[in-house]
């Protein structure tokens, strides 16, 4: 586990401001220049290095570069000099399942709004770092399929993939990982955004061919508040937009024993993934998405 990077203490982000500008480039400029704004003063330097070369001191030459040990072979001054080496292959895989239609405030995001809108800022995040970013929507089937590349050209078609409606589908979030995984053919970060409503086993499944792979993991959950904090009132009829099913109930008679079971669906899901080394963050539709942001920083410079 790996944990995410922490930045400076920021302005958060205005949600409704980000839930009403048009176009995921956008929304997806928006985040980043948040972002950056806390990046710029932390102490994050996000590049590795490696070995390219030696030259002969110079005064003013930084003395932490001084090869010491060739100092005392050769009895001459060298600096070791390096190259960047910068670039990560990442997949980007966002759920489409129905029941990522979902979205309690009437003019805030649905959480297939807010995945889109994650997955474009990352996708953005890591092109500015030259990563070759690349994109699978999962469904009832694998629905698309972007390869990695670190191009600008690459980055757009990505968007133009995430704003593409992918009507109804079934919920196979498990099953369209499956058939996501040959294609990942280089080892890289797979980014998952999702509910991650799903039969655990199968999902298990699913991550144990990604780890076998020796792909890193960062699982994104993303949740409505009123999911998690189950904030209504009254009598009313709950549909599942997985099955269709339908429940009339009073709030208040049911209450306490969902907050119980979600909580445990809860603490399942996060320890699943933990327990196969992949990070995880909990991401609520009403909050802004830096905490993505900053765990692909953070597993990326583990890496590196």
């Amino acid at each position: 586990m790996v944990g995410t990077l922490t930045l400076p203490s920021m302005k958060p982000l205005d949600i409704e401001l980000l839930s009403d500008l048009p176009g995921l480039e956008l929304k997806a400029r928006y985040v980043m220049d948040g972002f950056l704004s806390g990046l710029h003063r932390s102490p994050y330097k996000g590049f590795s290095v490696e070995f390219a070369q030696y030259r002969a001191y110079q005064p003013g030459d930084d003395l932490r570069r001084l090869d010491w040990r060739l100092y005392g072979r050769t009895d001459r001054l060298q600096v070791r000099e390096y190259e960047a080496e910068t670039q990560m292959r990442v997949i980007v895989c966002v759920d489409v399942s129905p029941s990522m239609r979902y979205g309690s405030a009437t003019k805030g995001l649905t959480k297939l709004d807010y995945a889109r809108m994650v997955a474009a800022s990352l996708a953005m995040l890591a092109q500015r770092q030259r990563d070759a970013v690349g994109l699978a929507v999962l469904g009832g089937k694998l629905e698309d399929f972007l390869r990695p590349k670190s191009s600008l050209s690459n980055l757009h078609t990505l968007w133009s993939l995430l704003e593409r409606d992918p009507g109804r589908v079934a919920p196979r979030l498990a099953a369209s990982l499956q058939e996501a995984a040959p294609l990942m053919r280089r080892r890289g970060i797979v980014v998952i955004l999702s509910d991650f409503y799903e039969d655990m086993e199968p999902l298990r499944a699913a991550l144990r061919r990604l780890r076998h792979a020796r792909h890193d993991v960062i699982a994104l959950q993303i949740l409505d508040p009123a999911e998690i904090d189950f904030n209504f009132e009254g009598r009313g009829t709950f549909v599942d937009l997985e099955t269709g099913a339908r429940i009339k109930a009073g709030v208040d008679e049911i209450r306490e024993s969902y907050l119980e079971r979600f909580g445990n669906f809860l603490k399942e899901t996060r320890e699943m993934f933990r327990d196969h080394g992949a990070d995880f963050e909990l991401l609520r539709t009403d909050r802004d998405p830096l905490p993505a942001l900053s765990a692909y920083l953070a597993r990326r410079e583990h890496l590196l």
